[in-house]
This record gives structure tokens, sequence and C-alpha cells, in this order.
């Protein structure tokens, strides 16, 4: 069965991107995953309502300006962070995966799929942003919201 997202306008996304075997990757590489996002955005006409980034997979509410491109987004963003990955990641996702499946568009450092979620009222969006808020303490990798630096929740210094 084909899975149909749903596409509309004026409506907020959440939506997350996993690695490929939860690689922890994005964080070790943070400054090219910020470099893809602002690509996307060069291309895209959207806004992040919220984002929280964490080693192995993100979570983010967008809101785009055209929704049938919310699926370009998120594979402009995949492909412009493979396409900055040193080599020898790259090759070793392609060890792992074998040569049939590293061909594809993602090179085996993401997930092929992601989840997507058509935000639907105020309740479901403030469900949503408390998810992203508290992700980093959900997995352990701080014992407050505000101390995750990946995060557009973290406490502003100063």
């Amino acid at each position: 069965m084909k899975y149909k997202r749903i596409y509309l306008d004026r409506y907020s996304y959440f939506i997350t991107m996993v690695t490929q075997h939860r690689e922890p990757l994005l964080i070790n590489h943070i400054a090219l995953l910020r470099d893809a996002f602002k690509r996307s955005r060069v291309r895209y006409a959207y806004t992040i309502e919220a984002i929280v980034i964490l080693p192995d997979h993100l979570h983010m509410i967008i809101t785009p300006k055209k929704a049938k491109e919310y699926s370009n987004i998120v594979s402009h963003i995949k492909r412009s962070f493979v396409y900055g990955l040193d080599d020898h990641i790259k090759e070793k996702s392609k060890m792992r995966l074998g040569n049939a499946k590293y061909k594809r568009k993602h090179a085996g450092i993401w997930q092929e799929r992601f989840y997507e979620h058509t935000i639907r009222n105020e309740k479901d969006l403030l469900e949503k942003m408390t998810y992203i808020q508290n992700n980093p303490v959900k997995h352990d990798l701080v014992q407050h919201f505000n101390d995750w630096p990946y995060s557009s929740f973290v406490k502003m210094s100063g």
C-alpha cells in the first residue's frame, strides 16, 4: 500500500527526519545541517515554527507557503546535508548498505521516508510544540529543555 501525504495550504506540518541506522551524525555536523536549511530556504518559502535537532534525528514544525512543497523541502535538506559530508562517511554508509541502496538520493545517510503530521488546530500545535521542546529531556541528553543548544526553545543568555 502506498502512503499518501496530505497537502493543505495555510497549514503547518510536524516533521520528523531520522538518520539511517540512527547514526549520530547531526550534532557532529551541525554547521553542515544549518547550511542545508539555509539552502532550502533560498529555494522554498517556509517558516520554521519550532525545531529540535538531536544526534540522530530532528523534529520540526514548518509552515510552507505552498503546501505541496513540504516534501521537496525535506528532500532538499537531506540532499544538501549528504552532499556536504566527507567522503569517508558516505563510504562507511555505502559499505553498510551495499551498492544498490546506496545509489539512492540520500546515500544511505537518511532514512528514505520521513514522518509528517498535519497540524489541525491550536491544541494539536501545542502538543507538538511541547513534544519538540521536551525531546532532548526524553532522550536523556539534558535534564531541562533549556539546556539543549540545538533547539528553538534554547534559553537566550544576556
